[in-house]
């Protein structure tokens, strides 16, 4: 089987903003102020993103077929999206990629004598 990070090399790392949207659409479709809070409780506060932010990085995603913008029944006003096949696998990719980043780290001790 191959290794997601090599399907996906192409596009990673990704930049906070994207790696965030992806990862709240990850539950389900969501209209884009949802996806705001949702990046901002992800990212335990570290990361908040506006409405240009939220929609020049949706556009980007959309253009390269990680989501995609869906019709809703509930929220026939707001404009609702969900991930791709295609985005589901470039997240799995990047936290494969943050994985073994972390387990590099910790192979090195970098984590070791209390540094950060």
């Amino acid at each position: 089987m191959s290794n997601p990070v090599d399907l996906h090399a192409e596009h990673l790392p990704l930049p906070p903003a994207a790696f965030f949207v992806l990862f709240a659409l990850a539950e389900g479709e969501k209209h884009g102020y949802r996806i705001m809070q949702d990046v901002r409780t992800l990212s335990a506060g570290s990361v908040s993103i506006g409405p240009a932010t939220l929609y020049t990085t949706i556009q980007r995603l959309v253009e390269r077929a990680f989501v995609v913008e869906v019709e809703s029944r509930q929220h026939t006003r707001r404009r609702m999206y969900s991930l791709t096949s295609a985005g589901t696998g470039l997240l799995k990719a990047e936290f494969q990629r943050q994985a073994d980043v972390l387990a590099l780290a910790k192979k090195r001790r970098v984590f070791a004598g209390g540094r950060p």
